[in-house]
This record gives structure tokens, C-alpha cells and sequence, in this order.
């Protein structure tokens, strides 16, 4: 059974075309999965509302399809991403998916594997100010307070920038998550798993313990990439096309 490896698609109003091709990308591979790792910003905003009307009508296509992974008995890891906040109360405990807000750690064919977003990886100063800012239990309150709506009408507004900005490839944050992958492979680390940049790569480092690979999954707003872990083949950064038929 596969582990399939996806983030960044930065799912929105008006992208009906991208979220039908995720869904049938993974109903092309529900009869062999084990385990989807959704490596961060799957949605352009997502809080975790007490009240999530709003959210489960915008982004209901995707939520059924966790729902149909939980009812096949596949399983969903969530890393929070630096569009996604709270995800925990909902995702956990009506869906089952296990949430990470920050990184964890696996082991897949006796590799021990560093799994994150990406985004607090070396991160400059003012991104790690505004993570600070976002990230926390007192924002979190006073967003609570504000409400969906008006919350949902701001966030729209600021990431329609953020994911212009995103959609460019950017070499600075490319090289320091590269920088950030060889200190967690020299501090132990067999495999290190990250997003954030939108650029699909791989690295293979040579260690005195052996090999270390680094792996980015890209994006699914242009490139459509994800990585596989199969027992047999091991890691494969690949490409999902319109030509693939479903299972």
C-alpha cells in the first residue's frame, strides 16, 4: 500500500476544474493507499470555527472526499501549512485526520522521515513576526470573536496577493528550505519532506551514515506534483495527468 504526499494547492472560489482534478486523482489511487499526507495550504483560508457553515459550503467537495478516505479506512495526516489555522477541532474530531500544526516525524521503511510545511524553515524576520502574530492563542480568541464572515472577507482579500506570490517561483525561499533539509538530514534524519515552495525537486545528500534524500512536493496550482512512497520502489516525485484513468 502507497503513502501519497500533496500540498499547496491553495483551493478557492473559482478553481472547480483544479479541486475535480485532486479528487479524481485520488480516487485514481484509493484502492492503493494507505496513508494521504496533505503537506499544508490544501485551502487558501481555513480557521477552525466553532461555526463552520461558511467553510464546509466552500470547500464541501473536498470535505466529502476526507469523508469517503475515513469511511475506506485510509488515513489522513494534515500538516498545517501558513494558510491554514485551527484545523485540528474539526478535522480531528469529525473526520479522524491526525493534525500537526507545526512538523512530525515517521518512519517508512526503516527511514526516519521529517515531515512539514516548510514555511518556518529559516524563515526571514518579518514572516516569522507575522507567523507569530497569526499563530497564536490570543489571535486565535479575537478571531474567534470576529466571526466567519468577516474573517473569511479579509483572508480572501490578503491571499489573493499571497497566492499571486506564490504562483512565482522564488529561489530564496527554494534555498533556504534546502538549507533547512540538510540540518534535519545531519541531525539524523534519513528523509526530509517539505512544501511551501510550489518547486517539485529532489536532493540526494551523501552522509557518513549513507544517502539522505530531500523531497518537495510542489504544487497542485500548475504542476500538479505530489510524491509516492511505495514499500517496493520506495520515494518517486511524480506528475498527475489529465490521462490517467480512475480505479
Amino acid at each position: 500500500m502507497d503513502w501519497i504526499f500533496v500540498g499547496d494547492a491553495h483551493f478557492t472560489q473559482g478553481d472547480g476544474d483544479r479541486r475535480r482534478r485532486f479528487i479524481r486523482f485520488i480516487q485514481t489511487n484509493i484502492s492503493s493507499l494507505k496513508t494521504l499526507v496533505i503537506m499544508g495550504d490544501l485551502f487558501d483560508f481555513w480557521f477552525g470555527f466553532r461555526d463552520l457553515s461558511s467553510l464546509k459550503m466552500e470547500y464541501g467537495d473536498i470535505l466529502g472526499l476526507f469523508e469517503r478516505l475515513r469511511e475506506e479506512k485510509r488515513e489522513v495526516i494534515y500538516l498545517e501549512g501558513n494558510h491554514d489555522f485551527r484545523l485540528g477541532p474539526y478535522m480531528s474530531e469529525e473526520l479522524g485526520v491526525r493534525v500537526y500544526d507545526r512538523s512530525t516525524q515517521i518512519y517508512l521503511g526503516g527511514k526516519r522521515v521529517y515531515l512539514a510545511h516548510g514555511d518556518r524553515a529559516y524563515p526571514k524576520f518579518s514572516h516569522r513576526l507575522f507567523s507569530a502574530l497569526l499563530k497564536n492563542g490570543l489571535t486565535y480568541r479575537l478571531i474567534s470573536l470576529m466571526g466567519p464572515y468577516l474573517v473569511a472577507r479579509m483572508a480572501k482579500y490578503l491571499s489573493s496577493g499571497s497566492r499571486k506570490r506564490g504562483q512565482r517561483v522564488s529561489q530564496d525561499v527554494i534555498s533556504r528550505l534546502r538549507k533547512f533539509a540538510l540540518r534535519k538530514l545531519n541531525e539524523g534524519f534519513d528523509v526530509v519532506i517539505l512544501a511551501h515552495s510550489h518547486f517539485p525537486e529532489t536532493m540526494t545528500v551523501e552522509k557518513k551514515e549513507g544517502r539522505g534524500y530531500y523531497f518537495n512536493v510542489g504544487n497542485w496550482t500548475r504542476d500538479f506534483s505530489y510524491l509516492r512512497y511505495n514499500p517496493q520502489g520506495g520515494f518517486s516525485l511524480e506528475y498527475f495527468t489529465t490521462d490517467q484513468k480512475e480505479s
